[in-house]
């Protein structure tokens, strides 16, 4: 792994029973990059995700983040990097300030909290019960709590989800300047506008198969239907269409796809 790469995945699959929920899954992730999984429910996003954090580990395949093997130093790892809660059930009946003070208490590494406080804008809800805050709010203190531990990495499933547009465009802000203080970011999400427009890669998953990995210019110009956006892109790679459809997905066939749902 050269020094660049602080994230490689090598020939991953992963097997619930008769299930195979990633399949030889092989993809580098570089430092500083906004990287980006896509795939429809049930592609393997979450799964993919949980084995690069170290809490599941892969039947097959090796991963090493930072340059440490998920499979042997799994415990160490979780120092490095920050997790995005996907669900704020654990913290609800907490103020902001002690969710913060609790999952920091977890690790040996500290980030000044109050500079955190400042920066995602949460000193007028500290005191605050993390169950009464607005849906962006919630996600903000999720996302500060990613970063107690002053993370190299962090890693974030399906964020923006439930959120409005206005609350989408100010998470995403806070993203790009964690993306600029040098966090590598990889986020699972279907918010396509805001992937196209923001991350330095994006892989697609479909069934567990990676079917494509390459910046957002690169994956909208090799559509063979000559599609202008990441939705014609996920709509050609990671939606399952008869073998006839495949090679024509256009952004117009999109748009007439919504009318007729």
């Amino acid at each position: 792994m050269d020094t660049q790469t602080v994230i490689q995945v090598s020939s991953i699959s992963k097997y619930y029973g008769s299930n195979t929920a990633v399949d030889n899954v092989s993809f580098q992730v570089k430092k500083g990059e906004l990287f980006g999984i896509v795939g429809t429910n049930g592609a393997g996003k979450t799964t993919l995700l949980e084995m690069m954090m170290g809490l599941r580990m892969p039947d097959l395949g090796t991963i090493h983040v930072l340059g440490r093997d998920v499979l042997s130093e799994a415990d160490l790892l979780k120092e490095d990097i920050g997790i995005h809660l996907q669900s704020t059930t654990l913290i609800d009946k907490m103020n902001v300030r002690e969710a913060l003070e609790l999952f920091q208490s977890f690790y040996k590494r500290k980030n000044d909290l109050d500079l955190i406080i400042n920066q995602f804008g949460l000193e007028p809800y500290v005191d605050k019960m993390v169950k009464r805050l607005s849906g962006g709010w919630r996600q903000r203190t999720a996302l500060a709590i990613a970063l107690v531990n002053d993370p190299h990495i962090i890693f974030l499933d399906e964020p923006t989800t439930g959120l409005d547009p206005t609350a989408k465009r100010d998470y995403w802000s806070l993203l790009l300047e964690l993306k600029r203080q040098g966090k590598t970011i990889v986020v699972a999400s279907h918010d396509m506008e805001e992937l196209q427009r923001n991350c330095n890669r994006i892989a697609v998953m479909r069934k567990g198969e990676l079917v494509a990995c390459d910046s957002p210019p690169a994956l909208i110009s090799n559509l063979p239907g000559g599609g202008m956006t990441m939705e014609a892109v996920y709509m050609q790679y990671a939606v399952e269409y008869k073998k006839e459809q495949q090679h024509h997905i256009t952004d117009d066939s999109i748009r007439a796809l919504n009318l007729l749902m």
